[in-house]
């Protein structure tokens, strides 16, 4: 090969391997590139897509405002009211645990005689249960913090009695008087809550008040007290001590055939077998095949009571 031939060959060959460098380059370059070109195209698809569930979330929502706000007057009142009457401002209607709950069990856990020792754990194993109670509370001192942590994680805090000692509580109606004022004032004090609710010592039916029990019925109504009794007893105040298995069996078998179960147990320096039981109750229950949900005492509640006024 001439040597001007050979320049020529050697000079087409440069040219050759500068464009398959370039196409590699562009190639490399190109399936960079693709990735985030597809991200970027994903996330501008991910944003309009999220626009526009949010507008229907929106406008889902407000139509549920506007059906839930604008309660029908036949719902709300008895007797037809003028419209030049009507205040403009809409009528909300409450529902009762019964109604809100529907096909639930719904379960009134209630602790009598606390707080003691033990409120702390039981508290702990109620919110591990995501399970509100109601408590029915002694004048305990030193327990300060535990009256507020009831207030504070959404249980009902009730009164039971300043001193629990029946022959003061039931002397006559001075002293049940004295009883639940000083319980009420209590409690009061030291959590800026008025009680809404109140548990008789021994329960309504006790047989130790020799007066007429209308006259106590009278007072608490005068106070805006509701007073609840049980429909179910977990028997943990038995003299000499249950097991925790004979508590528990005692809850769950009260629970049947019931759909408002008012549960009566105590929250006491002697009763960390209640406690025990109670998460036997919690486990067995959430295992089972009922829907159940654990409320605290409200004014939407069923009330549950052994004695009413009489007529």
């Amino acid at each position: 090969m001439e040597r001007g031939e050979n320049s020529d060959y050697n000079e087409f060959r440069k040219k050759r391997v500068k464009i398959f460098k370039r196409l590699i380059v562009s190639a490399m370059v190109f399936f960079i590139a693709l990735p985030n070109v597809i991200c970027l195209v994903l996330l501008g698809l991910v944003y309009k897509t999220n626009v526009n569930l949010n507008n229907i979330s929106n406008e889902l929502n407000f139509l549920k405002t506007t059906r839930v706000e604008k309660v029908e007057s036949t719902e709300t009142m008895s007797t037809p009211v003028s419209v030049e009457n009507v205040d403009t401002d809409f009528v909300f209607r409450v529902l009762s645990d019964a109604e809100e709950y529907e096909g639930y069990k719904r379960i009134y856990l209630t602790f009598d005689d606390g707080p003691s020792r033990y409120t702390n754990e039981l508290l702990d194993l109620l919110n591990e249960y995501n399970a509100k109670a109601t408590f029915f509370v002694l004048a305990q001192d030193g327990y300060d913090d535990e009256y507020k942590r009831i207030v504070n994680e959404g249980h009902t805090l009730g009164i039971h009695s300043y001193k629990h000692v029946y022959s003061e509580v039931y002397s006559d109606l001075n002293g049940f008087e004295n009883d639940v004022n000083s319980i009420y004032d209590y409690v009061s004090n030291i959590t800026g809550v008025n009680p809404s609710f109140y548990r008789f010592p021994g329960g309504s039916s006790n047989t130790i008040y020799k007066g007429d029990k209308d006259e106590l019925l009278d007072f608490l109504s005068e106070k805006d007290l509701v007073y609840y009794d049980w429909n179910v007893t977990s028997n943990d105040a038995t003299s000499g001590g249950l097991s925790k298995s004979q508590i528990a069996n005692n809850i769950l078998r009260g629970l049947e055939g019931k759909d408002d179960c008012v549960v009566l147990m105590h929250d006491a320096n002697d009763k960390h077998s209640t406690i025990e039981a109670l998460e036997i109750v919690f486990q067995s229950l959430q295992n089972g095949e009922e829907k159940v949900i654990f409320l605290p005492i409200t004014e939407n509640s069923e009330v549950i009571q052994h004695i009413k006024r009489s007529e």
